[in-house]
């Protein structure tokens, strides 16, 4: 699965994160916004994805099962050792596949029916840094994911900080304790309105997600 990651994570491509910007959301709430409700919006963000080498096994929990919180989705957290990843069931280990120029063997890879919606960073040990949310589903306990608009996110999280995530994005973070939850829209931060779309859900711990899907 190819990601870019980290200073301490694999095939790192530099990124862009400009300065923060800390905003307020509660302005983006308004009483005659519906519940969420699962986003139509198709994901934007790219990540190639990898092909087990052997036939997979079948997946544990239906991917519309799983929840999305701050540093988790589902059992799988942000963080996790790659044995206890393959504990949950969730994953395949030493998994070969990427576009042609980064092919590699990666530690950890979601399994195949997941993998077209969610994807997972590591070290090279299989430890865990980063779990993303590509497709419209899983979503928060609340509904929230990609497709949700920025008045549904900032009804929800209403103290949650709002910055620029780069290349012209905007970030909306959540955090509880270490663990983090974030959410990228496709428009800046001095122009996004209550109507942009959440694009890409991420969970991390210890930092703050990079909200980044580029290259290997």
């Amino acid at each position: 699965m190819s990601v870019v990651r980290g200073p301490d994570v694999r095939s790192t491509r530099p990124w862009i994160v400009a300065a923060v910007l800390s905003l307020t959301l509660a302005a983006c709430s308004d009483s005659s916004e519906p519940e969420p409700t699962p986003g139509t919006s198709a994901p934007t963000a790219t990540a190639s994805t990898a092909s087990p080498t052997t036939a997979p096994t079948a997946s544990p929990i239906p991917l519309t099962d799983l929840v999305v919180e701050p540093g988790a989705i589902g059992p799988a957290e942000a963080g996790m050792g790659r044995d206890e990843a393959l504990a949950t069931g969730l994953f395949d280990a030493d998994v070969e596949g990427g576009a042609e120029e980064c092919e590699r063997t990666e530690p950890l890879a979601w399994k195949a029916d997941y993998a077209a919606s969610l994807d997972v960073l590591t070290r090279d040990d299989g430890t865990i840094v980063s779990l993303g949310v590509r497709g419209e589903e899983p979503r928060t306990a609340e509904g929230l994911g990609v497709g949700s608009t920025l008045r549904q996110v900032s009804r929800t999280y209403e103290t949650a900080e709002m910055t620029e995530a780069g290349y012209g994005q905007t970030g909306v973070f959540v955090t509880d304790g270490e663990r983090w939850l974030g959410f990228l829209f496709d428009a800046d931060v001095e122009s996004i309105g209550p109507k942009a779309k959440v694009t890409l859900v991420e969970v991390t711990r210890g930092t703050r997600p990079s909200l980044m899907r580029d290259g290997c």
